[in-house]
């Protein structure tokens, strides 16, 4: 397992891809697993309208759909196990990293931590896009592309299908 968290932590920090990760469905179980406690927890300390029930099943819907269409339409349907691991598992490990500083900040953050927490968010398009970028064998700019696009697919069903978050 630590070294899973290793592994997730350099590609988080852009020196590993998701190549790198060990192959395998047990893997895959492992970081959805661990996204999906991560975002539960997170879900849970906050005071929304939406349905963190139907977040969570659009939260992993969307990237196991993605990633499946993704890389049949560009002939790599191997890479399928790992690049969800990546994506799972740097996204349990950013959303862990910011949750203290989602409850430190409140309803009024500070300018840091608020500084943070936007370094973090888009650090994580950077993450998304490296990950894509090595699983789809395309420039960083268009898999920066995809991965905006993604984020807000995911967003726009999260609030049409859960309520706003």
């Amino acid at each position: 397992m630590l070294n899973l968290l290793t592994r997730l932590g350099a590609i988080v920090m852009l020196r590993l891809g998701p190549q790198d990760l060990p192959a395998g469905r047990a893997t895959l179980l492992i970081c959805i697993a661990l996204y999906v406690m991560v975002t539960a927890l997170s879900l849970g300390l906050r005071e929304t309208d939406s349905n963190p029930v139907l977040v969570l099943l659009v939260a992993v819907a969307v990237p196991l759909i993605a990633a499946r269409l993704l890389l049949a339409w560009r002939r790599r349907p191997t890479r399928y196990e790992q690049t969800l691991s990546a994506l799972f598992g740097t996204s349990a490990l950013l959303s862990a990293i910011t949750m203290p500083l989602s409850q430190a900040a409140g309803t009024e953050p500070s300018v840091p931590v608020a500084l943070a927490l936007l370094l973090i968010f888009f650090w994580s398009f950077a993450v998304d896009a490296h990950i894509w970028r090595h699983a789809l064998d395309i420039v960083f700019s268009s898999a920066l592309a995809l991965t905006v696009i993604l984020f807000a697919l995911s967003l726009f069903l999260i609030n049409t299908l859960a309520g706003p978050l």
